[in-house]
């Protein structure tokens, strides 16, 4: 039994309207730092993050899509060989939520079987009321959700305080974990 820690890189975009915090979450997951100033992506962002879980080390290449709708040419290309993704909207607008169902079609049409997890941001900005009722939510649209798609949990999070960063990636590398065996393989 090797004692090493082996790596695996893995591709993963983030996705979501424009506004709910990706490059705050990838930013401050990356430094540990919360930064009040990010700017918009234009495009598609890049960053590497690394997560433990137990003697894997995952490398998640991180494709940031830009939301606005003149950026969203753009992401057919970049969902291409990604092997899980995110789709975050914002707990304090709610039509961030109500835009899930066009995301998960755009990363659906590429992987048909992609795990995705979906995640509330901003959840510092919200009461404690609010946030029920978007679990109320929740459970209405995940019964209007096709069988076949692979949404693998969801998480409430915030950037501010870190709370609940480190479980959107443990969940990300728990699922791959499952599937790691058939990875490796197809890279020898």
């Amino acid at each position: 039994m090797s004692s090493y820690n082996e790596k695996y890189p893995i591709k993963i975009v983030i996705a979501g309207q424009a506004g709910t915090g990706k490059s705050t979450l990838i930013s401050t997951k990356k430094t540990g730092t919360f930064n009040i100033a990010s700017k918009m992506t234009i495009g598609v962002d890049f960053v590497i993050l690394e997560v433990n879980r137990g003697k894997k080390t995952f490398q998640f290449l991180v494709y940031d899509l830009g939301g606005q709708k003149r950026f969203q040419f753009l992401h057919d290309s970049y969902i291409k060989g990604a092997k899980a993704s995110i789709i975050l909207y914002d707990l304090t607008r709610i039509n961030t939520f109500k835009s899930i169902p066009k995301w998960i079609a755009l990363l659906m049409a590429e992987n048909p079987q992609i795990p995705i997890l979906i995640c509330g941001s901003k959840k510092d900005l919200v009461q404690y009321e609010d946030l029920k009722k978007f679990k109320d939510k929740w459970f209405e649209f995940t019964s209007s959700i096709p069988e076949n798609c692979n949404i693998i949990g969801h998480i409430l999070t915030s950037s501010k305080t870190m709370e609940g960063l480190d479980s959107i990636f443990y969940a990300l590398a728990d699922n791959l974990i499952l599937s790691i065996g058939s990875y490796i393989s197809k890279k020898i």
